[in-house]
């Protein structure tokens, strides 16, 4: 029978022990498994203790769970280590219980030495907190799975939405509230974000419900404004506060009047005038509806930066910053150092970068032209050839008479985006064509295109020698080599001379003969009778 007992009592036991191990792991399965319906039951989810640096004695409330260490230090030296109960308070002998719930840390170290004091005269007391208690708090509405959170004393509402798997498409994120018992607290996330303010995402505690609703209709800012764009509306906010979420003024922004657009059902239309005249308190207390549109005009031209490029031959080439429209191209190179002894202002160029891209409207013309297969005049194609071989936004100056020979005619004023190109003097000229022997030939002042020619072997026997051009340097013309001074870089080209068909020629001079002596004795014919 003892035996018999003894096995009962055993089975009895390890019944009870399974049933306990089962009911452990089914409890710990449903802490981590995210069930099917997360609204319907909640989802506990671990937060991180870590802390956002010192931890604020002033702001940081006890509650439930919180760990104190109490030192006494003088005669004896020992400490005492202390939890928050679930009634919130704090054990401490010889006082008892001390309620220290909703109690900022502070609050409970002053209460904690006054209520000690008495005992432990004249010892030293301190009060630190060693350990942060977790609690649940809610997370609902417009987040990716609504429930319970695990978090701490430390939690932010950010951090709780970030547990809930974010905010759900459609989720506000400047109208959020925590609801506290009876207390509802807003939270902006937007703020918090752009301006860094936490007092917009507060620290969360024990039972705290955070609601995240719909996303409400916009404000819109635009103009001269850090971050134009639109802003979810919040009631009660000022134009100020717009402003400042769109990172202020910008500092070309003029600030004297502003322009804001409302809806009215009488006027859609309706445009009002801010004019703070020296008052920017107006800011603050004009209030903005939702669909409002903020406009913050710029002042015109406001510390317009005008940049030009100098490259080539110069002591300091670079990006220039200039006075557009006052200062000119010797004001540049005075800033440039001058020109070095390897300068070519033969081949020197000013590009306008104001008309660099910008197309002729006889390019434009032509091309639609030959879209539309309409065969265009000789003349349109010579002048198409002509703007194809010029480089667009060349200014026709005569750099040497400009810098050499001190012509202010030749001065002209810098505009945004010039380009001033002084290459390095190639001290050669190029002979190309119908020669012997093309190449480049070196420069000797004074000469003209038969010296060139010459030293590039003659004409070849193809050569048209009296099509021979010289082709400039600086912007590419074409002009009659004869009688003209040769400059270093030109180019001297001499032509092919076009192939005859003597056979050709001679049956149209027979046509024509032909067609002579039949109209003579036409008019013969008609003459006699």
């Amino acid at each position: 029978m003892t035996y018999m007992r003894l096995g009962t009592i055993g089975i009895v036991l390890l019944l009870l022990l399974t049933g306990t191990s089962r009911g452990l792991c089914q409890e710990g399965v449903a802490a981590e498994t995210v069930p099917a319906s997360p609204v319907s039951q909640p989802v506990l989810r671990p937060v991180s203790g870590s802390l956002e640096g010192t931890l604020d004695a002033d702001s940081y409330m006890l509650g439930a769970g919180d760990v104190l260490a109490i030192g006494f230090w003088g005669d004896v030296n020992r400490m005492e280590t202390l939890t928050v109960t679930p009634d919130g308070d704090l054990l401490v002998a010889p006082v008892g219980p001390i309620p220290v719930d909703g109690l900022t840390l502070s609050e409970v170290r002053s209460l904690i030495r006054q209520e000690l004091a008495p005992y432990y005269r004249p010892s030293i007391l301190s009060v630190s907190l060693v350990g942060i208690r977790t609690f649940q708090v809610h997370v609902v509405g417009m987040v990716e799975v609504p429930g319970a959170v695990v978090a701490n004393g430390v939690t932010r509402v950010s951090q709780a939405i970030a547990l809930a798997e974010g905010l759900r498409e459609g989720g506000s994120r400047r109208n959020i509230t925590v609801r506290r018992g009876e207390e509802e607290i807003p939270v902006d996330l937007t703020r918090y974000l752009s301006l860094g303010d936490n007092t917009s995402n507060p620290s969360l505690n024990d039972g705290d419900v955070v609601l995240v609703p719909y996303t409400r209709g916009p404000v819109q800012i635009s103009g001269s404004v850090s971050y134009p764009r639109e802003y979810e509306f919040v009631e009660g906010e000022s134009v100020a506060d717009i402003i400042a979420l769109a990172g202020g003024f910008r500092p070309e922004a003029y600030t004297d009047t502003l322009t804001l657009e409302r809806f009215d059902e009488a006027d859609p239309t309706v445009s009002l005038e801010l004019t703070l005249a020296g008052e920017p308190a107006l800011l603050e207390s004009f209030k903005v509806e939702l669909g409002d549109r903020i406009f913050i005009r710029a002042i015109p031209d406001w510390h317009r930066d005008a940049q030009v490029t100098v490259t080539g031959e110069v002591k300091f080439p670079g990006i220039y910053v200039v006075d557009e429209g006052r200062e000119t191209l010797t004001d540049l190179m005075k800033r440039a150092g001058g020109l070095t002894e390897e300068a070519s202002l033969a081949e020197a160029r000013l590009i306008r970068g104001l008309y660099k891209s910008r197309p002729h409207p006889i390019e434009r013309e032509v091309a639609g032209m030959a879209e539309t297969d309409i065969t265009e005049d000789w003349k349109d194609t010579d002048l198409t050839k002509t703007l194809s071989r010029e480089l667009k936004g060349t200014v026709a100056l005569d750099y040497e008479a400009l810098f050499l020979g001190e012509e202010d005619a030749q001065d002209v004023l810098l505009m945004d985006g010039d380009v001033l190109d002084i290459p390095r003097a190639t001290r050669l000229v190029r002979v190309a064509g119908q020669v012997n022997n093309p190449g480049l030939v070196a420069l000797v002042a004074g000469e003209d295109h038969g010296h060139y020619i010459r030293e590039a072997g003659g004409y070849g026997t193809k050569a048209d020698k009296r099509g021979t051009v010289l082709i400039r340097s600086g912007g590419g013309q074409r002009i009659k080599a004869g009688g003209r001074e040769v400059r270093a870089g030109d180019i001297v080209w001499v032509p092919k001379r076009p192939d005859y068909s003597w056979w050709g020629i001679t049956k149209d001079i027979l046509m024509v003969a032909a067609q002579i002596a039949t109209v003579w004795l036409v008019v013969d014919s008609i003459t006699r009778n």
